[in-house]
């Protein structure tokens, strides 16, 4: 007899607990911590509270008096918590996936909805807000696709687009393989006008990106609460750093006589994944050292921009010039006639190799002169510095 009433007892309370659960409140105890916010002096948000007492979805929106709704949340699944569910509310509702705008100043209706529960609803001001929201205009990206290989075309592209106000702008380009971001600009406070970025195709901290189709993201926000997002593909055609290696060089004779010339020859190889863009004077071309690459052929030949490449030749004590390295020549295998834009420029392509000859007529009146090797990268740096140094004797 006590078993069975104690069998009664326990199927009793458990009972009990099961009606006490299946009775807790789906929604209840809906609150706001500021029923006024107050852009400009503040308070500038306030919190919307709520508890959940069963597995539910919950939807959330701010209601005008003439019915216009702005929802917050939208069928969000909740479960159970003795923890309130909180949402804070800075005056601003999305529009679309990419724009925040502030909503006029008012009176709405803070409406929080939970299934298989009665809607509940409590009064929220707006004051102060601005009277316009903003845009990002004018937003371009030149030149689209680039090639940021080294090769002093296109190797840069330009993010430009105009503020009508003084905003805290970020613009990410975005690998859409792997969701990585590579920040160009990173909340930066930028003023009204126009407005520019130039991106290298590179991530800022080392590495190289592939060539393909990135996306990019531009974000602006004011401070009150108007926030816009701009989106777009920008695609590198090709990319990478190029790398040409030196497989041998010959610098003679060493015994001449002022006014003779001597010889320098260069095995090249591209062993890079990029094709590297050069230009003349082309293989056999003869300097005097009265002269330099950007004094000969009416200064065709002189700098013409980060990214080119040619060999040359520099001596010890080198004064006259003004440059370092004043004899340079195109890499290219091929004649100027069958260059990629005859006698103008051409490539050494990966994997390629070229033998250049080069010469110089020494009307230096030094007797004693030391010649060396070089790669110069237009522009950017001399990879290969100081190669093979030879002891030229001039007599005279």
């Amino acid at each position: 007899m006590r078993k069975k009433l104690k069998y009664i007892l326990g199927l009793g309370l458990g009972l009990a607990l099961l009606i006490g659960c299946g009775s807790a409140a789906a929604l209840s105890e809906v609150t706001l911590s500021e029923p006024i916010i107050n852009l400009n002096s503040g308070p500038r948000t306030t919190t919307i509270s709520y508890l959940i007492g069963q597995p539910t979805n919950v939807s959330i929106w701010l209601e005008t008096a003439a019915g216009e709704r702005y929802a917050l949340r939208d069928t969000v699944k909740r479960e159970p918590s003795k923890d309130a569910y909180q949402v804070v509310f800075d005056g601003s509702v999305p529009v679309d996936a990419d724009t925040n705008r502030l909503l006029p100043n008012g009176n709405y209706t803070l409406v929080v909805e939970a299934e298989n529960a009665a809607a509940q609803r409590l009064n929220l001001q707006i004051d102060q807000a601005p009277s316009a929201s903003f845009d990002v205009y004018d937003l371009r990206v030149t030149p689209n696709p680039f090639s940021p290989d080294d090769d002093a075309v296109e190797d840069f592209t330009t993010f430009s687009y105009r503020l009508p106000i003084t905003a805290t702008v970020s613009l990410d380009v975005i690998d859409p393989t792997n969701q990585t971001r590579y920040p160009i600009v990173n909340r930066e406070l930028q003023g009204l006008g126009e407005h520019s970025e130039a991106w290298s195709g590179r991530p800022v901290v080392g590495g190289i990106l592939a060539a393909g189709q990135y996306q990019y993201e531009l974000r602006a926000d004011d401070g009150l609460g108007n926030r816009v997002t701009k989106r777009g593909d920008v695609t590198l055609s090709s990319a990478g750093i190029g790398a040409l290696d030196v497989l041998s060089v010959e610098i003679g004779p060493e015994q001449i006589l002022l006014n003779d010339t001597i010889t320098v020859t260069f095995k090249v190889k591209n062993n890079s994944e990029v094709a590297l863009r050069t230009f003349g004077p082309a293989s056999g071309y003869t300097y005097s050292t009265n002269q330099s690459y950007s004094s000969i052929e009416n200064e065709q030949y002189a700098n013409l921009g980060g990214g080119l490449w040619r060999v040359a030749i520099d001596w010890d004590g080198n004064g006259g010039s003004g440059f370092r390295y004043p004899f340079r020549w195109a890499i290219s295998p091929r004649s100027p006639d069958q260059w990629a834009d005859p006698n103008k420029f051409d490539y050494l392509y990966p994997g390629e190799e070229a033998t250049i000859v080069g010469r110089v007529q020494i009307k230096q009146r030094e007797d004693r002169m030391t010649f060396y090797a070089g790669v110069a990268h237009e522009g950017v740096d001399y990879p290969t510095n100081r190669l093979k140094p030879t002891l030229i004797l001039v007599s005279f």
